[in-house]
C-alpha cells in the first residue's frame, strides 16, 4: 500500500483559484451539493448545465452568488455543449440517466445520454481545450451487469482513452457506491413506505451495497481534482452494508420484491481484473486502465 495519494486544502485552493468550472447535471442531488461546495473556494465562476429548469431555479434561489451561471440544456445537444465548454478550465461531468429500472426500459435514451453525451463533451473538449475533465461514475460500472452500469463503464473507458490521446487536457473518473441523500434512493422509498405504514421493499434480505453520505461524495470529488492526470479511476474506500440491517433501523416489517433485471446481490468497487492495474492508498484505490 502506498502511503499518500491525496490532496490537501491548499492543493485544492490552488487548483481551483480563478478557474471557471462547467458542471453538467448540476441540478441533481450530487450536482447541487457540489456546486454549493465549489462556491466556497476562490473559483472565478461555475456554469451549471442541466435539462431540469425547476432544479436550476431552486439552485439559484438557494445560492445568492454572482459566480453561479445557470445553463439550460442537454449533453446530447452538441452545439449547446460546445457553447457551454467555451473558455472553461475544469469540467465535472455528473449528468446521466441513473435509475437501473428506467434505463433497462429506455435503452436508446440511456445510451444517448450516458454514452453519446460524454462523446459530445470529449469532442467539445478537443475543440475548447480546458485544463481538466472529471467524469463521475458508479460502482455499477465494475463488472457491469445492467444497462446503466454498462453505459457508465463505457463512459469510464472513453475518459481513459481521452486521457491517453488528448494532449492538452487531463482526464480522470471517480467511481463510488450509493449516496444516501440523493433523490430516488432506497431510503426515500423506505421513508414513504414507513409513513404510509407499509412494509419496506427489499430486493433480497442478504443483498449488500456500498453507501456514502452526500457530503463525503462531494468531498471526494473535489479532493480528486488536483490528482487528475491521464485517465485514472479514483475509487474511495467505502463501507458495505447489508440492506436488511439498514432497513431494520427504520422498520422490522419487510417485503421481498426480488432482484431487478441484471441486478447483483453484492456490488463491488473494483473488479478482479482492475485490481491488477490498481494502486492502493489509505483512503482510495487508483485504477490505471490503459496506462503503460
Amino acid at each position: 500500500m502506498r502511503k499518500k495519494n491525496t490532496s490537501n486544502l491548499s492543493d485544492i485552493k490552488k487548483e481551483l483559484k480563478n478557474k471557471t468550472i462547467l458542471l453538467t447535471g448540476g441540478a441533481g442531488s450530487i450536482g447541487t451539493a457540489l456546486a454549493k461546495h465549489l462556491l466556497e473556494y476562490p473559483i472565478k465562476a461555475i456554469r451549471v448545465l442541466d435539462i431540469d429548469e425547476y432544479g436550476l431555479f431552486k439552485l439559484k434561489r438557494d445560492v445568492n452568488d454572482p459566480r453561479l451561471r445557470l445553463l439550460l440544456g442537454s449533453i446530447t445537444d452538441k452545439d449547446r455543449i460546445n457553447m457551454a465548454c467555451d473558455n472553461v478550465d475544469i469540467i465535472i461531468h455528473a449528468a446521466a440517466v441513473k435509475n437501473i429500472e428506467i434505463s433497462e426500459f429506455n435503452p436508446i435514451e440511456t445510451i444517448d445520454v450516458n454514452i453519446n453525451g460524454i462523446v459530445n463533451i470529449i469532442k467539445a473538449i478537443i475543440r475548447n481545450k480546458p485544463i481538466k475533465f472529471l467524469n463521475i461514475s458508479t460502482d455499477k460500472a465494475a463488472d457491469a451487469s445492467t444497462l446503466y452500469g454498462t453505459t457508465k463503464q463505457l463512459g469510464e473507458r472513453l475518459t481513459s482513452w481521452a486521457g491517453m490521446h488528448v494532449e492538452h487536457t487531463k482526464f480522470a473518473s471517480v467511481r463510488f457506491g450509493n449516496v444516501i441523500e440523493t433523490r430516488g434512493n432506497v431510503f426515500e422509498v423506505w421513508d414513504k413506505e414507513f409513513k404510509d405504514n407499509l412494509p419496506l421493499s427489499i430486493t433480497n434480505l442478504s443483498m449488500k451495497r456500498y453507501f456514502f453520505h452526500i457530503g463525503e461524495a462531494v468531498d471526494f470529488i473535489i479532493k480528486c481534482i488536483p490528482l487528475i492526470n491521464q485517465g485514472e479511476i479514483f475509487v474511495p474506500k467505502m463501507k458495505s452494508y447489508k440492506i436488511k440491517e439498514l432497513a431494520n433501523k427504520i422498520s422490522k416489517k419487510h417485503k421481498v420484491v426480488g432482484l431487478r433485471q441484471g441486478e447483483k446481490m453484492d456490488e463491488i468497487l473494483i473488479s478482479d481484473v482492475e485490481r491488477d492495474n490498481a494502486e492502493e492508498f489509505p483512503d482510495m484505490w487508483v485504477i490505471k486502465h490503459y496506462l503503460s
